[in-house]
């Protein structure tokens, strides 16, 4: 269990870390600054936060390689997350946020297409094209690109909603935010760290979009539930978090709030564990190979967001 607050965050599944987390974690950093991604001034704030140390929670069993690009990604991921969605505001205007999104996509459909002016995190995002085409299957390199554009997309929903000050209720909320959150993008990774592939009908049944999706999901809300003391500072803007969607809609205070989001996420654990579990029946598939990644990556994730600075724990009320 783990805390938040006066609540626990229930997992049953034991977390490990990939045994060159340092290796790893270095390269990183020395593939974001050598992009020029983050600026010089926010360099020191921004690995503060171990953004390169959670690809080695979440992913304790992939390849040398394969970590390594899954860590890139998510270290990317924050980048981009702390320049253009909270660094500079621009993530409350979706007219001047479009811009830098249409240029992200454009790198996602036509890799090959490039600019003098091109911005250093469109650089990077292409490297990270070149690399998952060149490790996956065409198949495996689509599907991260899909849900990488699907994440870009829905952060101009995020923006739409910042600048009206409402969210949905949390269901409909939860499932914006899963595409927001990237975790999904992140998820298609997954088979691509342990070098195997899930066929394609097995990877587009009802099970294993049940058990990405709820993984998703609770990457999501445990993040939202450990933001939201920052997100909700009296210098901050509108929190885009489940925290908040639940206070919108019915929930009478903060507490109840909470609550509401713990509980919603506790079911999606139920979700993740019986899908799990259909998968194990058949241990040495490549399905079964990646339903136990997935878990991996639920149960390193919340290892890695209690020990990372860039959140906080929750008030009770």
């Amino acid at each position: 269990m783990t805390t938040v607050g006066d609540q626990e965050l229930w997992c049953p599944l034991r977390g490990s870390v990939h045994p060159l987390r340092v290796a790893v974690e270095a390269d990183s950093r020395a593939w974001l600054d050598g992009h020029g991604v983050m600026p010089a001034a926010r360099v020191e704030e921004f690995w503060a936060g171990a953004p390169g140390a959670l690809g080695s929670y979440t992913y304790p069993r992939g390849t040398r390689e394969g970590t390594q690009l899954a860590t890139d990604f998510i270290t990317w991921l924050f980048a981009f997350d702390d320049l253009y969605c909270d660094g500079n505001r621009i993530g409350s205007d979706p007219v001047g946020f479009s811009a830098v999104i249409g240029e992200l996509i454009e790198v996602l459909e036509a890799p090959e297409s490039g600019n003098s002016q091109e911005l250093p995190v469109r650089r990077a995002l292409r490297d990270l094209h070149g690399r998952v085409a060149a490790m996956g299957s065409p198949v495996q390199r689509q599907r991260w690109a899909a849900d990488t554009e699907r994440y870009l997309l829905t952060k101009l929903w995020e923006a739409g909603r910042r600048q009206a000050r409402s969210l949905p209720p949390l269901a409909s909320y939860a499932h914006m935010r899963r595409l927001g959150g990237a975790n999904v993008a992140c998820l298609m990774l997954t088979d691509i760290s342990l070098d195997c592939e899930v066929p394609a009908d097995v990877m587009c049944g009802a099970r294993m979009n049940e058990l990405v999706q709820a993984a998703a999901d609770l990457a999501d809300l445990d993040n939202d539930l450990l933001s939201y003391a920052r997100e909700s500072g009296p210098d901050e803007e509108f929190p885009i978090n489940g925290v908040t969607a639940a206070a919108q809609h019915g929930a009478p205070d903060l507490a109840a709030a909470v609550r509401c989001v713990v509980d919603f996420r506790d079911t999606r654990m139920r979700t993740l564990l019986d899908a799990s579990a259909y998968f194990a029946a058949d241990p040495d598939s490549a399905a079964a190979d990646f339903s136990r990644g997935v878990c991996d990556w639920v149960s390193g994730h919340i290892d890695w967001i209690m020990k990372s600075g860039r959140y906080s724990r929750l008030p009770a009320a």
